[in-house]
C-alpha cells in the first residue's frame, strides 16, 4: 500500500475505499528541546534580551534557559537580589575549562612536591645531598609553583573583570 506525503493511503482511496486517517508524524525537535514557550515583552526588554544574549554569545533561547536555572529557592531570597546581590551562571563549557585548569594546577603542584621529596629522600637515606642536585630540584619545584601562581593570578583577574563588568549587571 502506497502512502502519500499527507498520510493517506493511496491504494484504498483509489479503489473505492474510504480514506484512512492521516498518521501522526513524529514531533520534530530542536536537539533535546521539545516544548516551545512564547511570551510578550516590551521592546525595551526584547532589546535588553538581544543585547545580553549577544554579549554572552548565546542564542536568546539559551539566555532564557540560563535565567530559568538560577538558584532561587523561595521568595525570601528574592529580597537579597533586589538589594544588589549578583548571580553568575557558569555553563558546562566554562565548567569544563575550569576543571581542566584545576587538573593542570594539581599536576604542577604534584611535580613540585616530587622535587622536594627527592631532596628529602637524599637527606634521609644518604645523610645529605649534593648541592647541585638540591639546587636543580629546588629550581624545578619553584618553577612548577610559579606556573600555578601565574594561572591563579590570571583567573583572579578574569573573576575580577566579570565582577566589575556591566554587561552582567544592571
Amino acid at each position: 500500500m502506497q502512502k502519500r506525503q499527507d498520510g493517506f493511503h493511496r491504494r484504498r482511496f483509489l479503489h473505492g475505499g474510504s480514506p484512512v486517517a492521516p498518521t501522526r508524524r513524529k514531533e520534530k525537535t530542536m536537539g533535546e528541546y521539545t516544548r516551545t514557550v512564547s511570551c510578550r515583552m516590551t521592546e525595551e526588554d526584547r532589546q535588553l534580551l538581544d543585547k545580553r544574549a549577544e554579549a554572552l554569545e548565546l542564542a536568546n533561547s539559551e539566555a532564557i534557559r540560563a535565567l530559568l536555572r538560577l538558584p532561587i529557592a523561595d521568595p525570601d531570597e528574592l529580597d537579597a537580589f533586589d538589594r544588589g546581590s549578583r548571580v553568575v551562571v557558569i555553563d558546562a563549557k566554562i565548567m569544563g575549562r575550569i576543571n581542566r585548569e584545576l587538573i593542570r594546577w594539581g599536576r604542577h603542584c604534584n611535580q613540585a612536591v616530587r622535587a622536594l621529596n627527592t631532596i628529602a629522600m637524599f637527606v634521609r637515606n644518604k645523610g645529605g645531598i649534593d648541592p647541585q642536585v638540591a639546587k636543580e630540584q629546588l629550581t624545578k619545584a619553584a618553577d612548577e609553583l610559579e606556573l600555578v601562581q601565574g594561572s591563579v593570578e590570571e583567573i583572579k583577574d578574569m573573576v575580577h573583570d566579570v565582577h566589575e563588568s556591566e554587561r552582567f549587571w544592571r
